[in-house]
């Protein structure tokens, strides 16, 4: 098949659909679905069609000649985002012996992969939001099984270390106050018997400030996103080290004056001030409300006064007097033994910082219990399922990256991971491989089929004209 006979199926159909439709005006569903079904198996072939000719002028470059020895011809398919590309592909023998596919490398196309870039991107974009079969589902192949395990590992082999897509800045942003909120989400591990449980997914997000959208309703300033598992103390290091390092890229450290850190009070949120310069811990007022009120639900009546009054020595800076409080409640209200350890620990592990919150100017509300719903709760511990290690950090990590940089960066990331796949082999001399007269050979012939297309095109005009006149003169005959 050459793009002439493309072009004449292509412009057949179209206009048969074309002349259905214009005898049956109420059928538009079905016109919109069979020209975006012509369209796209054009595309495919056409992409395909394409391929082949690369392959064939490879064969035929003289340098390809001088270096590598064919060996066989063989026939690829590729699930793309328009249906299946098949093309022909030659595999060469080069100097030390081995077997190479020299297309498949200009096209930086790892061995035995399936998916072109975009349509694995596409598969990556839908499993961030919906379930592995879903997005199993959003890609229609003829004959080519994608299943949900396929889109598994496809999440699964996301680099572990996501590389940044954007250049650091020339010129750094000029902030005195940053703000970091985090927390975690516990997703159900994928295991039966003792070893069930929960992994963390820690999740940080850097702002700017806050600003109000309307009445009641702000949104954060410049956020930026980190996330994933990162279990132990080094990988937490190491997370909250890749925190700092990005303020330093994109922050003028000399003009910043203070990182402020809002946290529930949890180990690895705390371990931040030894990693990321310039910050302070403030607690957050969610989680202090929560201690507070499950002790004053014990005073029964006096559960309004009782809250009052922690409230009034925490503005006071009371430490003592809130802890004689604790005490009192827990000699006369039974069974508040256990809910009033828990506020003393937590009152007296975060005084200083739940003083900071209080009378800190610059301290702004915390978010974090909201955000860790909607970026990983919703997607990952809403709902009854289960997760691998591998699967949980990875999906933690797009997550976050989508956020960032947003969907249609996804195909980096795609990229990205491929040519780490393909970088032993790039570099071992397949740049231009196809030579400069072939090119111009090729385009030439090309050129000589863009004139026949057109001739093509100026006499199906003719003969179509009379037919659609008499199709829409009988529609509205039928009105």
């Amino acid at each position: 098949m050459d793009i002439i006979t493309l072009i004449q199926v292509l412009v057949s159909g179209l206009l048969n659909a074309q002349e259905e439709f214009l005898e049956h005006l109420d059928r538009f569903s079905n016109f919109e679905e069979t020209v975006n079904g012509l369209t796209d198996q054009v595309a495919a072939d056409f992409i395909g069609l394409t391929l082949t000719a690369a392959d064939t002028l490879i064969r035929e470059s003289g340098k390809r000649k001088a270096s590598y020895t064919v060996q066989r011809s063989r026939n690829r398919t590729l699930i793309s985002g328009v249906g299946d590309i098949t093309f022909t592909h030659t595999l060469y023998k080069d100097s030390e012996g081995k077997i190479r596919c020299l297309l498949d490398e200009l096209l930086h196309l790892p061995n035995r992969e399936r998916f072109t870039p975009i349509a694995e991107a596409k598969v990556l974009n839908e499993a961030e939001v919906h379930s592995y079969q879903r997005a199993a589902d959003s890609i229609q192949t003829k004959g080519q099984t994608i299943t949900k395990t396929t889109v598994m590992n496809k999440v699964h082999s996301i680099e572990k270390g996501l590389p940044p897509m954007e250049e650091a800045p020339v010129e750094k942003k000029a902030c005195e106050y940053l703000y970091i909120e985090a927390d975690e989400d516990h997703i159900h591990r994928q295991k039966d018997g003792k070893e069930q449980g929960c992994f963390m997914g820690k999740l940080i997000y850097l702002f700017e400030g806050k600003e109000e959208v309307c009445k009641g309703r702000r949104k954060l300033i410049s956020p930026f996103y980190f996330g994933g598992l990162y279990p132990g103390t080094d990988q937490n290091a190491s997370l909250w080290e890749e925190v700092d390092s990005y303020i330093r890229q994109h922050y003028d450290y000399d003009v910043l004056k203070c990182v402020y850190i809002n946290s529930d009070g949890a180990g690895w949120i705390r371990a931040a001030v030894n990693y990321v310069g310039k910050s302070k811990l403030v607690a957050d007022r969610f989680h202090l409300m929560k201690y507070i009120n499950r002790v004053a639900r014990y005073t029964l009546d006096e559960e309004t006064i009782t809250k009052e009054r922690f409230y009034k020595y925490i503005y006071k800076d009371k430490l003592l007097a809130a802890k004689k409080l604790l005490t009192r409640i827990q000699n006369h209200c039974e069974g508040s033994g256990r809910t009033v350890e828990e506020c003393r620990k937590y009152l007296v592990g975060n005084w200083e910082y739940i003083q900071r919150a209080f009378h800190d100017k610059h301290v702004l509300g915390c978010s974090a219990e909201g955000h860790v719903s909607s970026v990983y709760s919703e997607r990952m511990s809403s709902r009854p399922m289960g997760w691998s290690e591998t699967g949980s950090d990875r999906m933690c990590k797009l997550r976050c990256f989508i956020r960032n940089y947003g969907r249609e960066k996804v195909i980096d990331l795609v990229n990205y991971r491929r040519e780490k796949e393909l970088y032993a082999v790039a570099a071992t001399g397949t740049e231009g491989m196809i030579e400069e007269c072939q090119r111009k050979q090729y385009t030439k012939k090309q050129r000589e089929m863009q004139r026949y297309a057109e001739t093509l095109h100026a006499t199906l005009s003719k003969s179509s004209t009379v037919r659609k006149i008499l199709a829409i003169r009988e529609q509205i005959g039928n009105i």
